[in-house]
């Protein structure tokens, strides 16, 4: 147990830098993920100027980071398909057609959370 813990800042800071890498190589990549990223921060550019209480904008924002995480997740699936398969595959269509579904589904949330402040 202390083993892990002295390792711990080190495994932090690993971790850190991958997922930074992550970021930005989805970034370079990728423009759905582009585009979300400047949604975010229009969001936020936007919250800051509303006069809401700050557990509404806290909860806005975190209702958009599943689209975030969704996108992430299928840039992935789709950069290791093309990978695997480079050609047309009915398999390779519906796991990137579902992957798209959950970014859909991430927005539905994220538009039904901002309907839900809006009228709250």
């Amino acid at each position: 147990m202390m083993r892990m813990l002295k390792n711990l800042p080190g495994r932090l800071s690993n971790a850190m830098r991958y997922s930074l890498s992550g970021l930005k190589h989805a970034f370079i990549k990728e423009e759905s993920f582009r585009i979300e990223t400047f949604v975010l921060v229009l969001l936020v550019v936007v919250l800051a100027l509303v006069h809401w209480p700050v557990w509404k904008k806290v909860a806005l924002v975190g209702a958009y980071m599943p689209i975030i995480a969704a996108e992430l997740v299928n840039s992935c699936l789709e950069e290791l398909c093309d990978h695997i398969q480079p050609g047309r595959h009915p398999m390779v269509k519906a796991v990137k057609d579902m992957a798209s579904a959950a970014v859909l589904a991430a927005i539905v949330f994220a538009a039904l959370a901002l309907a839900a402040l809006i009228l709250a």
